[in-house]
């Protein structure tokens, strides 16, 4: 089972997110608010004489897409409840996960010099780290 497979079916167990948002997925268009999007950022294979560790660190950003600023970070602190601690999916071993970094921010429109933002669209950015044998 991959990592995005086993974060998918992790989120899908639990009621609490799942249940709040319109769509969850990696690198998703958004299709409907709010929405819960995710992307690896960086995905070391940490390595010793016999071959690949069989635990390794994988660092994804989660965004969190919401009308309004206060709803995205509800749902900020929701995702960092239920994804930091322990878990177990299929064969997947997730230790706790770390928060490396927490991100508010609007939305761009288009990118550029003269950069807009949406005034209707409110993200915030969760960069995770998983330690996991997937």
């Amino acid at each position: 089972m991959t990592l995005e497979a086993a974060l998918d079916a992790r989120v899908a167990g639990i009621p609490a997110l799942i249940d709040r948002f319109a769509s969850v997925g990696w690198s998703l268009r958004l299709t409907g608010l709010p929405a819960l999007v995710f992307q690896i950022v960086a995905d070391p294979r940490p390595q010793h004489m016999k071959g690949f560790q069989r635990t390794r660190p994988t660092q994804v950003q989660a965004d969190v897409y919401a009308e309004t600023a206060t709803e995205a970070a509800e749902l900020r602190e929701l995702c960092i409840a239920h994804l930091v601690p322990p878990a177990r999916v299929g064969a997947v071993s997730f230790a706790r996960a770390s928060v490396d970094n927490v991100r508010p921010g609007s939305e761009p429109e288009q990118s550029g010099e003269s950069q807009r933002f949406r005034g209707d669209l409110s993200r915030e950015s969760i960069d995770f780290t998983f330690l996991h044998n997937a």
